[in-house]
């Protein structure tokens, strides 16, 4: 029979170095984003003699004070000793390393939306970001990766471009008269 596993139970004495490390890291990032987010709510014009009672700026201030106030508390708790148990997993080897390439090849699909998109539009940019993915996590076939991101590209460009009216460039700068902007694609 196993132990049961106490839920918050401080595990500082069996927890490496690293790991509190890493998770002391993670807390003082998300520590300076509600900071940075409390500095730049000031920034919020309000239009000037509006009627509204609240403002612009009560929703984005309680929002990351309390979030500014939780990340501090983990803080503390992690300084205490209190870290979170190693995931578990019964499909995952916790031994392995990680794939490096996998994670380039990933964060090059990605970054690839940022020169596929204005240049070629956003239907093109899905299907790079789609196929890339695909293959980086280890598709067997290429082609359909191709074919399903096309498919992606053409489908949210349609409903969120066309039906919703969201400003998705269509064709970029390489076809930019084809349908005219008031086609199927929109654009």
């Amino acid at each position: 029979m196993t132990d049961p596993v106490t839920m918050g139970a401080p595990v500082a004495a069996g927890a490496p170095r690293s790991r509190r490390v890493g998770e002391l890291v993670f807390v003082a990032v998300i520590i300076a984003f509600a900071a940075m987010a409390l500095v730049t709510t000031g920034y919020i014009r309000e239009p000037i003699g509006s009627s509204n009672v609240l403002g612009a700026r009560v929703v984005p201030y309680a929002v990351t004070g309390l979030m500014l106030v939780a990340s501090l508390g983990a803080f503390i708790a992690v300084l205490r000793g209190d870290v979170g148990a190693p995931d578990e997993g019964e499909d995952v080897d916790t031994e392995a390393k990680t794939s490096w390439r996998t994670v380039v090849l990933l964060a090059l699909s990605f970054a690839s939306l940022i020169v596929v998109i204005p240049v070629a539009g956003w239907p093109a940019g899905v299907v790079v970001l789609f196929t890339g993915a695909s293959l980086a996590l280890g598709a067997a076939s290429w082609w359909r990766a191709l074919l399903i991101g096309l498919g992606l590209g053409i489908v949210t460009q349609v409903l969120f471009g066309t039906l919703l009216g969201l400003s998705l460039p269509a064709f970029g700068t390489i076809l930019p008269g084809l349908v005219g902007g008031s086609g199927v694609f929109g654009g």
